[in-house]
């Protein structure tokens, strides 16, 4: 529930690369959306950045059109299908959102998105909240909807050609502790972490980010 937006602060900092926010596809499943933005992404093969579920939609998209991608950078994401517990969690959120429809993220929600350091940052809050009005309930909706089923990726992103990078904040409560240490096995990724922050790493962390970036795309 992001746009344009949550890249503000980490542009300025990237000297001659240029950031192109695209908007997910209002589709109504993982390979719906992928399908729709092959026919918006170049035929070429391009740096793909994700956050959060675009950095799923990212993976997949590298899966299924591996030859379309020269580098993949997934950010506040790991790829990885949902747990059983998670999923009966986003399906009750979805209802009660279809019964009695969406009035915006609540604040709580919002400062939980955050690492302790920002969770009095009334900029970072606010901002979370009005990119998410932005959107509204039918982006939630399909979101929420579409994104229930999805297999865990890594084991086809490993026999890719390609060089994968992951950031990930270390107080993201939306991530497996250890998730560093797992993605690590694979030859072909690696996988980079952040203190003091939380899910909203472009927001939270922007020089820190802007450096990955440049390191990632400009010399890896």
């Amino acid at each position: 529930m992001c746009d344009e937006r949550l890249w503000q602060l980490t542009q300025p900092l990237l000297n001659d690369i240029k950031l192109q926010p695209i908007s997910l596809p209002m589709e109504d499943s993982i390979d719906g959306i992928v399908s729709a933005l092959a026919a918006l992404l170049p035929d070429e093969p391009i740096c793909l950045l994700g956050f959060s579920m675009g950095g799923y939609l990212a993976s997949a998209f590298a899966v299924k059109y591996p030859a379309r991608i020269k580098q993949l950078m997934v950010v506040s994401n790991a790829a990885m299908g949902l747990m059983e517990n998670e999923i009966a969690q986003r399906k009750q959120a979805l209802n009660w959102v279809l019964k009695q429809g969406y009035h915006g993220i609540p604040k709580k929600k919002a400062i939980a998105m955050l690492g302790e350091r920002n969770k009095k940052s009334d900029f970072l809050i606010e901002l979370i909240q009005s990119m998410d009005a932005s959107l509204g309930e039918s982006v939630l909706v399909q979101q929420l909807s579409s994104s229930l089923e999805r297999p865990t990726l890594w084991p086809a992103l490993s026999t890719l050609p390609i060089d994968c990078c992951f950031c990930i904040g270390e107080e993201d409560v939306l991530l497996p502790d250890d998730i560093c240490e797992q993605l690590q096995h694979y030859s072909n990724v690696s996988c980079h972490s952040v203190k003091h922050c939380g899910h909203m790493i472009p927001l939270e962390q922007p020089v820190w980010f802007a450096q990955k970036i440049q390191a990632f795309f400009c010399f890896s």
